[in-house]
């Protein structure tokens, strides 16, 4: 989580200086402590969380930062200094030497809260009066009292004044610090940035894990839909097979048929073989009954009504071949269109079997999606809780 951005805004760049080195005192490890301004050279595009400036000039830096983004801080002197101021004499001229009379004038109110009555006051506004009324409230000052910033060794007051000093001017310098209620202002934005930061991070991580899960339940409801087509493709299979058994076994069945009408056709086959030999040793006894000539006539007519017999046997073989024959082309013509519908059938089988594999595959990578985006949930949650830790603590 990133820290707060902070910068210091004040009416000089003197006392941004001074706000950026009592907020890096008491936050430099609580807020990223970015730059400092001067009022009057604000920069357009500012990346700052928060700008602190002193209660003086919350009003106008609202003119160019949102309002929101702006807290004032008091600055009060340290300790030391009332002490300093209490060591002199009673009814002196005390200068407040201060870039403007609103700050000066806040520094009087302080010395007179601790008891410091007994002095007259000037308020010297360097930034506000000219040079020559400064130099005369300088010169009236028996004592002076104002910020090392300005005061300081090479500061404003010695490097411009030096001169209208009175010889026996005591110089008093402070540094100035954050009030109890200032540090607790402070930390109350930087508490309120952090529990907003803390719970922007979880609404994003919440969101995350929302849309993880959502995810998973995507691709859960593909593997049902998936599972559900796998189950209508092993049903469907199955139904394949069972019907395609039922055509195997009718295809025996028309086999066998067609064995045993090849079996007739074989004995009818060996019929007209004997045939063929009788006519044949017919045909020799012909021959030889030809060659005697007394008995032509008879023996003649006995071989012709053998023929005749044989010829009837021959033409009853030969019919019963040409049914024989039409048998087995019909039986054919039954097998054929069963054999075809039988390989259209496997090959939807195979079809149906490889679009179950395609499925399992792509469950199985769902799966894999799944295990990872579970992990991945996992984390979230542990990011989640994380969070809430801090957000509790």
């Amino acid at each position: 989580m990133s820290m707060m951005k902070v910068s210091t805004i004040g009416s000089s760049l003197l006392v941004a200086e001074e706000l950026y080195r009592v907020t890096k005192m008491y936050f430099n490890n609580k807020v990223e402590l970015l730059d400092k301004y001067d009022i009057r050279q604000l920069p357009k595009h500012l990346p700052e969380d928060l700008f602190i400036v002193l209660p003086t000039r919350v009003e106008q830096a609202s003119q160019f930062i949102p309002r929101e983004k702006i807290l004032g801080i008091e600055l009060v002197p340290e300790p030391q200094l009332y002490v300093e101021v209490a060591k002199i004499p009673a009814g002196k001229t005390i200068g407040i030497f201060n870039n403007n009379s609103a700050q000066g004038n806040q520094i009087v109110t302080y010395l007179h809260s601790y008891g410091l009555d007994q002095f007259n006051y000037l308020v010297i506004p360097f930034d506000e009066l000219t040079a020559a009324e400064v130099k005369e409230r300088v010169g009236q000052a028996e004592a002076l009292i104002g910020a090392k910033g300005f005061v300081g060794s090479g500061e404003v007051l010695f490097s411009q004044y030096r001169d209208a000093l009175r010889p026996d001017c005591k110089i008093i310098s402070f540094n100035r610090t954050i009030k109890p209620q200032g540090i607790m202002d402070i930390i109350e934005r930087i508490t309120l940035f952090n529990y907003q930061a803390m719970a922007k991070e979880a609404q994003e991580i919440s969101n995350t894990l929302h849309s993880r899960i959502q995810e998973v339940m995507a691709i859960s409801g593909n593997i049902t839909h998936s599972m559900g087509l796998t189950k209508k493709s092993i049903g469907d299979t199955e139904q394949m097979i069972k019907k395609q058994l039922q055509e195997v076994e009718l295809t025996i069945n028309i086999s066998s048929d067609l064995e045993k009408a090849a079996s007739q056709i074989d004995q009818t086959v060996q019929l007209i073989k004997r045939v063929a030999n009788q006519t044949n040793l017919l045909g020799f006894n012909a021959s030889i009954e030809a060659a005697r000539a007394g008995e032509a006539g008879r023996g003649f007519t006995v071989v012709a009504q053998e023929i005749k017999r044989l010829a009837d046997e021959s033409r009853q073989s030969v019919e019963l071949i040409r049914t024989l024959i039409q048998n087995i082309q019909e039986v054919s013509g039954k097998i054929i269109p069963v054999m075809e519908l039988l390989t259209e059938e496997f090959k939807q089988v195979d079809t149906s079997i490889l679009q179950i594999s395609e499925r399992s595959q792509s469950d199985s990578i769902s799966m894999q999606a799944i295990g990872q985006a579970l992990e991945e949930i996992g984390a979230t949650s542990e990011m989640l809780l994380e969070q809430y830790n801090r957000l509790v603590s």
